[in-house]
C-alpha cells in the first residue's frame, strides 16, 4: 500500500506545482474522495465505466486553464485502484470492506497531503512552470475525445480485462490523447518507442531483486527522474522512464515479466483507437468547414492569454 501513498504524493504536488495551493488542497480532496469510490465502483462494470467519464469530463474542463497536465495524474492512478485495488498481506481484497476503504481514503488523501504541506517550502526557488489555457473549441474536442475513449475502455477492460494490466490502457489513451492540433502521430511513436525500452528495463532491473521493497524503491526512483524529464521534450525518454516504474510499482518480482510484456501490447492498441479518434475528428472539422458551418473559436488552437 505504500505505493499508492506516492502515487498520491506525486498528484498532490505536481498539481501545487501547475496550478497553485488552491489546485493541490483541490487534488488532495479529489483522490481522497476518489480512491475509495474507484474500489467499490470497479466490481460492477458499468459503474466503473460511468466514474471514468466523470474523471475524465473534470480533466477535460481543465484544459481551459493549463491545467490537464497535472489533473491527468487523478484518472491515471486511479484506474489502477478501479481495476486492480491492492491487496493486505495474502486476503483477497473485499471491495465492500468499511475498514478497507477507509485506509484506502487515509492512505490517498494522507498522501497527497502531506506533498502538499512538506515540499511547497522547500520549493520556494523553483522556477514556475507555465500553463497555457485553451480554447474553448480545442477544450470542447479534447473532453469529448478522452471521454468516450477512456469510458469505453474502461467498460471493455472491466468486463474482459480485470486487474493491474489493463489499466495500462487507459494509461495509454490518458497520456497520447493532446489538446488542439498537436500531432498524435509523433506522440504515438515516441510512447511506442520508450515503452519497448522500458519494458527492457524493467525485466533487466527486477531480475537481481526478490522484494517488494527493493522493487517499490526502485519504481519511487525511476519516478522522481521521470517527472524530472516530463517537463523537457523528449517525450519517448520520459515514457522509457516512467514504465518500468509502473510495472515495478503495480507488480511482484514474478510476474514483472509478464507485466512489462503486456504493456508492449497495450500501448499499440491504445495508440491506435488515439490516431482513429483524432482522424475522425480533423474529418469532422474539415466537413464542418466545407459547408460553411464554423467552429467554436474558430476551431484551432489558439492560445488565450495566461490568467496572472
Amino acid at each position: 500500500m505504500s505505493s499508492w501513498a506516492v502515487f498520491a504524493g506525486l498528484t498532490g504536488l505536481m498539481n501545487f506545482i501547475h496550478g497553485g495551493r488552491a489546485i493541490g488542497y483541490l487534488a488532495v480532496g479529489l483522490v481522497a474522495a476518489l480512491a475509495p469510490i474507484s474500489v467499490v465502483v470497479g466490481a460492477v462494470p458499468l459503474t466503473g465505466a460511468a466514474l471514468m467519464a466523470l474523471m475524465c469530463g473534470g480533466l477535460g474542463v481543465s484544459a481551459l486553464w493549463g491545467l490537464q497536465q497535472s489533473m491527468m495524474l487523478v484518472p491515471l492512478y486511479l484506474c489502477i485502484e478501479m481495476f486492480a485495488p491492492p491487496a493486505w498481506g495474502d486476503a483477497p481484497v473485499d471491495r465492500g470492506s468499511t475498514s478497507y476503504l477507509l485506509w484506502t481514503m487515509l492512505i490517498w488523501g494522507g498522501g497527497a497531503l502531506w506533498a502538499v504541506l512538506v515540499f511547497p517550502p522547500l520549493l520556494r526557488k523553483m522556477k514556475a512552470v507555465p500553463r497555457e489555457p485553451n480554447s474553448r473549441g480545442d477544450t470542447i474536442i479534447y473532453t469529448a475525445t478522452l471521454t468516450v475513449l477512456c469510458t469505453l475502455s474502461t467498460l471493455v477492460v472491466l468486463i474482459w480485462w480485470p486487474g493491474s494490466n489493463g489499466a495500462w490502457l487507459i494509461v495509454t489513451l490518458l497520456v497520447i490523447t493532446q489538446v488542439g492540433a498537436r500531432s498524435p502521430v509523433k506522440r504515438t511513436v515516441e510512447r511506442i518507442v520508450g515503452t519497448v525500452i522500458g519494458v527492457v528495463a524493467a525485466a533487466v532491473l527486477a531480475a537481481p531483486w526478490t522484494g517488494q521493497t527493493v522493487l517499490i524503491g526502485i519504481g519511487l526512483v525511476l519516478l522522481v527522474i521521470a517527472l524530472t524529464i516530463r517537463i523537457g521534450p523528449n517525450f519517448w525518454l520520459f515514457t522509457a522512464v516512467i514504465t518500468p516504474a509502473f510495472v515495478l510499482f503495480t507488480s511482484v518480482s514474478s510476474d514483472v515479466a509478464t507485466s512489462a510484456e503486456q504493456r508492449v501490447v497495450d500501448t499499440p492498441v491504445g495508440a491506435a483507437l488515439v490516431l482513429l479518434a483524432s482522424a475522425i475528428t480533423v474529418l469532422w472539422a474539415r466537413q464542418q468547414q466545407a459547408h460553411g458551418a464554423p467552429l467554436p473559436d474558430a476551431g484551432g488552437h489558439h492560445r488565450q492569454p495566461a490568467t496572472p
